[in-house]
């Protein structure tokens, strides 16, 4: 049966997860049976808080050798945690197809943002005003702005908003659809499709509409791109006008309700798909990383999963600074002469993010001829900093000086020379020196993706009673 809630879910919601049996037996004492029945219900599907198959950067847990302690605590079926690049720090089971929920809707804002505008109106159908389940409260012949359905879709993952939105974009559900499958092959997409624009699965089969946590990453950091987008995931409540009756709406993203770092994104619920959430942080340093949970156990524990895989991911994927301007990085030949160099470095500072599981960094030098003279700024060649198979930055290398080319009479001998030196061998050409030494990467020992801080995991709940009550009434 569909879950009541599709979103924040009912207080007395079953997880599928959670699935238990009583077995009786002849001959056992009835004051046994009602113990055994008062017990908690345990779960037909184990959640395993740490797989040596999950990935660590490009390795698994088990091939890195990992101590429990260094990898996140996760009960999650499927997940990944990725930077604002698409670098991948952790993953679980990231291209398996599975049921998304309400996540669905952030392909639908996608679509909606990219082919309509936010000031057109739309005239709410009986059929949206049915749709059901989680609402944002439409009602049939209300005129609604998109940038107000948008808001009602993302922020109180309104079911009602995503049919007015298929509808006012597209014409009809099944053209929306289109619209949607075609934007997700677009954006190479291999594991996702879609059949609705909310993400209610009842009736449908698995291969008919699903995603994946890798692919829903790519999802959220290319919707993250769109301001509007931007703007209304990250706000705790908003206000629609419908048709100028004002109506609240709260989120129903608890890690963005209470806690600083989150940024959004957008939250999932259904029988088949589980307890789902698609979040995104930033740091005081500016790094914005993505968690996708998929199927967690329970409506709490998904935002817990996240916020583990985030504060993981801050502790060891940090800035470096890597070279800056007032560095003499190379000496690099000038291949005019047969002895001179010019000193080279960066124009500005370079900094990059390292993951600290992923080991040491390479430096890579390529320098590019220069037979004439250069001046103070141009392009000698280029720097590159590796980590494993990440790049972790590439920046031109700079003049740091000015330099004459060579007079006529000096080309002359340094030819003559040259030749001389085919049958030598010798190359006659002054050989480049490398001064810059990569930083070392120091391993963070910490319990960071072990656990949550107590007052935030409280703050969670509360406000997760806090939006039951206030959406279903306290007797939900």
């Amino acid at each position: 049966m569909q879950a009541l809630f599709h979103d924040m879910g009912s207080k007395v919601q079953v997880s599928a997860h959670q699935r238990g049996r009583l077995t009786s037996f002849i001959g056992i004492l009835l004051a046994l049976a009602l113990a055994c029945a008062s017990c908690p219900v345990v779960p037909g599907t184990a959640h395993a808080a740490i797989n040596g198959n999950d990935y660590v950067g490009q390795s698994t847990v088990n091939d890195r050798g990992m101590n429990i302690t260094e990898a996140p605590a996760i009960e999650s079926t499927y997940g990944i945690l990725v930077d604002s690049d698409g670098n991948v720090l952790w993953a679980r089971a990231e291209d398996e197809h599975t049921a998304m929920a309400s996540i669905t809707k952030t392909m639908t804002a996608i679509v909606a943002l990219e082919n309509g505008n936010p000031d057109d109106v739309y005239t709410i159908s009986p059929k949206a005003a049915s749709v059901g389940e989680s609402s944002a409260g439409l009602v049939a012949g209300q005129q609604v702005t998109l940038r107000d359905l948008i808001a009602g879709l993302l922020i109180h993952s309104g079911n009602d908003a995503s049919m007015a939105i298929a509808e006012g974009i597209a014409g009809g559900e099944a053209e929306f659809v289109q619209m949607m499958n075609d934007k997700a092959a677009q954006m190479g997409l291999e594991n996702t499709r879609f059949q609705n624009p909310h993400g209610l699965d009842e009736g449908l089969a698995d291969d008919e509409h699903y995603s994946s946590a890798a692919d829903i990453s790519v999802m959220v950091r290319y919707a993250m791109q769109d301001p509007t987008f931007r703007e209304v995931v990250g706000m705790k409540s908003c206000t629609l006008d419908l048709s100028g009756e004002p109506r609240e709406l709260l989120t129903t993203n608890a890690l963005l309700a209470t806690w600083d770092d989150c940024i959004g994104v957008k939250t999932g619920f259904t029988n088949k798909a589980g307890q789902c959430l698609a979040a995104a942080a930033a740091s005081r340093d500016g790094v914005e990383l993505y968690a996708i949970v998929l199927d967690s156990s329970d409506e709490v524990q998904r935002f817990i999963d996240a916020y583990k895989l985030l504060d993981w991911g801050f502790t060891h994927y940090r800035p470096y600074t890597l070279a800056t301007p007032d560095q003499v990085l190379v000496d690099a030949p000038m291949s005019g002469f047969l002895d001179k160099t010019v000193k080279a470095g960066v124009a500005e500072e370079v900094t990059g993010m390292v993951f600290d599981f992923n080991g040491d960094i390479a430096i890579d030098v390529r320098l590019t001829d220069r037979p004439d003279g250069v001046a103070k700024g141009d392009t000698v060649g280029t720097i590159t900093w590796r980590q494993g198979e990440n790049i972790v930055a590439s920046v031109p290398l700079v003049a740091l000086e000015d330099k004459m080319g060579p007079s006529p009479i000096t080309s002359v001998i340094t030819s003559l020379v040259r030749c001389v030196g085919i049958v030598t061998g010798d190359q006659c050409v002054a050989q480049s020196t490398v001064y810059v030494q990569a930083p070392e990467v120091e391993r963070v020992q910490s319990t960071a993706g072990q656990g949550m801080n107590a007052a935030l995991e409280m703050e969670i709940r509360d406000y997760i009673a806090a939006y039951n009550a206030s959406v279903y009434g306290s007797g939900s």
